[in-house]
């Protein structure tokens, strides 16, 4: 897209901040109910998360579900996202959500994104749906979503200013009422003011400070989210009054192998090839007891456990026996090259050694390997149920040091249905809206993560507060 810079910005009627799906979706839906926007971006290109996430989209009733013959309906897709999150969900937002669904792919569709001939699938990443309703476009990539918002964007040209590489540090407010925000870039500072402030400025997952200080539970947490993303909105949003929800919470997802000296981790790192696939490790906490069953097919057990272990911090062990029946195959990137640097990895020819060398308390471990191989003569995992059990008794034998990763946060700015920011006295912020991530997935996933509820929200809400910010009165 062009980078318009009109010698009125300062004029603009809605901002909007950030530029990730929800910015997006904002902008172009300000544009389109005849705002003058400006649209500002602290990186020095337009995308945000969107550059590194998948594609999915997960809606009820769509025409590509009839015509696979997939019969669906929004109280069922409601239904279970309130089982995937545990109802913990804001209903109104969660309602929200999945009532617009459709209507938002259904747009995506005719203005010419193509969706994948897989679609729509049931996702195994996450905890499943009961039946098909994810899709993603042709190319698996969220920015797929940008590029349709860009080229639609191209229309009102006349009305948009972006900006890059500035960096909003501040939230300009008159009695009360949002008014504009203070920008830094290039070296120096300026003020714009709006009729009113959109936050898309996503989450906070690797701001690791803001993690240890606010949710201390959560110090030893990975990330792969993108370096810019640092809660910078929510605090903004905090610092004017907005009150903020769910900030006790994250999902760990499993789990990023142990690098030394960072909490920074690349999806090259992640061990998620172990569950449900591959047979013959079992996962230990930091007591060196099992805390889950390690094959389940459904993913959010795993996820939410993760949360209950001490320091999110989990061992993945197994042994020869497992590598020889998987003929070889191990699901970790440059495996023999981690064993070699020696730190997320370890080899060791007995149990005890390698327990050892974790710091893993050997009694609880020794104990907990009995039962595994008691498991593996019985045919029954008394703890767990896992079917297929299997000895850890040939060596040599491996453990794998994990860390609960995070890939998106699920705390963030209370908002109304409008997608105004509510304050701490329960009342909406005048000229303050928020869309996506900023606003906690937990708002309206719940706890947990279901297939499409990173991309479809963030577009859906982006549109609701971009069309309710260039309407208000």
């Amino acid at each position: 897209m062009h980078i318009y810079k009109s010698k009125k910005e300062e004029q603009a009627q809605v901002i909007v901040v950030g530029s990730g799906l929800s910015g997006h979706a904002a902008a172009y839906s300000a544009l389109e109910n005849g705002a003058k926007v400006l649209w500002i971006e602290k990186q020095d290109k337009l995308g945000g998360s969107a550059l590194i996430a998948t594609g999915t989209f997960s809606a009820a009733g769509t025409e590509i579900q009839k015509a696979r013959g997939i019969e669906d309906t929004v109280e069922l897709f409601i239904e279970d996202l309130n089982r995937i999150g545990r109802g913990k969900a804001d209903q109104a937002l969660l309602r929200l959500y999945a009532e617009r669904a459709d209507d938002v792919w259904a747009w995506f569709i005719e203005k010419g994104l193509v969706p994948s001939e897989k679609s729509p699938f049931i996702d195994p990443v996450h905890s499943p749906y009961s039946i098909p309703r994810t899709s993603t476009p042709e190319k698996n990539s969220a920015f797929e979503y940008c590029r349709v918002l860009q080229t639609e964007m191209e229309n009102y040209r006349d009305s948009l200013t972006v900006m890059t590489s500035t960096e909003v540090i501040e939230l300009i407010t008159e009695e009360g009422a949002v008014t504009g925000v203070k920008t830094v870039g290039k070296n120096s500072e300026k003020e714009y003011l709006a009729d009113a402030v959109i936050l898309c400025t996503g989450g906070y997952g690797s701001n690791f400070d803001f993690i240890k200080e606010r949710m201390p539970k959560y110090s030893e947490i990975r990330s792969v989210t993108m370096p810019h993303t640092d809660g910078k909105g929510i605090m903004m949003a905090e610092a004017i009054g907005a009150e903020l929800i769910n900030m006790d919470y994250m999902v760990g997802y499993f789990g990023a192998i142990a690098q030394e000296g960072t909490q920074n981790a690349s999806f090259g790192t992640l061990t998620s090839g172990f569950a449900d696939r591959w047979k013959g490790d079992i996962w230990v906490d930091m007591n060196g007891n099992r805390f889950i069953n390690e094959d389940g097919f459904d993913e959010d057990p795993r996820e939410t456990a993760i949360d209950k272990i001490p320091e999110q911090t989990s061992f993945i062990i197994f042994d020869q026996a497992a590598i020889d029946a998987a003929g070889g195959r191990i699901p970790v990137r440059d495996f023999d090259k981690w064993v070699e640097t020696g730190y997320g990895i370890k080899k060791a020819d007995s149990l005890g050694e390698l327990a050892s060398s974790f710091d893993i308390p050997l009694d609880n471990f020794m104990n907990t390997i009995a039962k595994v191989n008691k498991a593996a003569e019985t045919g029954i995992d008394e703890d767990f149920g896992k079917e297929v059990n299997m000895p850890i008794s040939t060596a040599p034998f491996y453990g794998i040091k994990a860390y609960g990763t995070t890939f998106m946060t699920q705390g963030g700015i209370r908002t109304s249905v409008e997608m105004q920011a509510v304050g701490v006295d329960g009342k909406a912020i005048k000229g303050l809206y928020a869309a996506g991530e900023v606003q906690g997935t937990s708002q309206w996933g719940g706890y947990g993560y279901a297939g499409g509820s990173g991309n479809s929200p963030a577009l859906i809400f982006g549109f609701e507060a971009g069309r309710n910010a260039a309407t208000a009165k």
